[in-house]
């Protein structure tokens, strides 16, 4: 076998490798519950005209408010912690944890125990898991750290696979359109997110951005078993917006509905803010390009 037949089988052994890999890679919340992680995150590096900074783009059993605490520039981070692929525990029995004070509301921290940290992917710009243990909480078993990166790195890099979510949302249409039309629905989160938010200052308003839509994303894991086969939901393109298609032959009760959704997303919005939520009607559409082109565009 030559140079180039070699390179073509590999890369055609690679390519089916990764999607193996890609179709049995858990979600971010589905691994945490599977290790018995109660509140751990993912910090993700990014820029923007006001700086370097990490944000939350994972988490479960956090706040939205909590999730926008836990916003710090890059150089907090770097020199905070050991960019090594190890696991880091920061203890209270050692007086370890007043650095990360001004990361928590009062009330969270003074039951914080430990708090780990696990820098993956990228030693020179690394992301970082999060992981708290409450006083409450039973002792948490870690993974070994090598272990862990490589599953934390396989559900960052395969997070969004595009082709998989439309196919799924073809499928689940092509149902659905047997039983009704597709009826459209924007559930809307940005006045109950700005209710949870307020008070905390984010240097800019492209951080902002992804901060809110970090917790629009964590609301649509949530809520997302709500709406079962054959109907669909996926995040919106406007900030703190998911879209929702349903299928049924007699209209929904929208205020009921929106009341179900907001009982969900208590713990992550909180009681006062979820009442905010707005379920609104986007009409109806009787064919699978329209329906799709809703729940994936703008």
């Amino acid at each position: 076998m030559d140079t180039t037949e070699y390179l073509a089988a590999n890369s055609g052994l690679l390519k089916r490798a990764q999607r193996v890999l890609a179709d049995v890679t858990p979600t971010f919340s589905k691994w945490a519950k599977r290790s018995g992680f109660v509140r751990a995150a993912i910090l993700s590096p990014c820029s923007t005209s006001d700086g370097k900074f990490y944000y939350v783009t994972e988490s479960v059993g956090f706040t939205a408010r909590e999730m926008a605490l836990l916003t710090e520039t890059q150089e907090y981070w770097m020199t905070t912690l050991s960019r090594a692929f190890e696991w880091q525990c920061f203890s209270r029995d050692f007086n370890e944890l007043d650095k990360f004070d001004g990361l928590f509301d009062d009330d969270i921290f003074v039951n914080i125990n430990k708090i780990f940290f696990l820098p993956f992917r990228n030693k020179d710009n690394p992301h970082i898991f999060v992981l708290i243990e409450l006083d409450e909480d039973d002792d948490i078993n870690l993974a070994p750290a090598s272990e862990a990166a490589v599953m934390l790195k396989n559900i960052i890099e395969f997070k969004r696979q595009e082709k998989k979510i439309i196919a799924k949302f073809e499928k689940n249409i092509d149902t659905g359109l047997e039983i009704s039309e597709s009826r459209l629905y924007i559930l809307s989160l940005k006045v109950c997110i700005d209710e949870e938010l307020a008070g905390i200052e984010l240097p800019g308003d492209e951080l902002r951005k992804l901060v809110v839509q970090s917790i629009t994303d964590a609301a649509q894991t949530i809520v997302a078993p709500l709406f079962r086969a054959p109907n669909c939901s996926n995040i919106g393109s406007s900030s703190g917006e998911i879209k929702v298609v349903m299928f049924a032959k007699d209209e929904e009760d929208e205020q009921l509905l929106a009341y179900h959704i907001g009982r969900t997303l208590i713990a992550l919005l909180g009681l006062k803010a979820t009442k905010q939520i707005l379920l609104l009607s986007a009409g109806l559409c009787p064919n699978k390009k329209g329906t799709l082109d809703f729940l994936c565009k703008g």
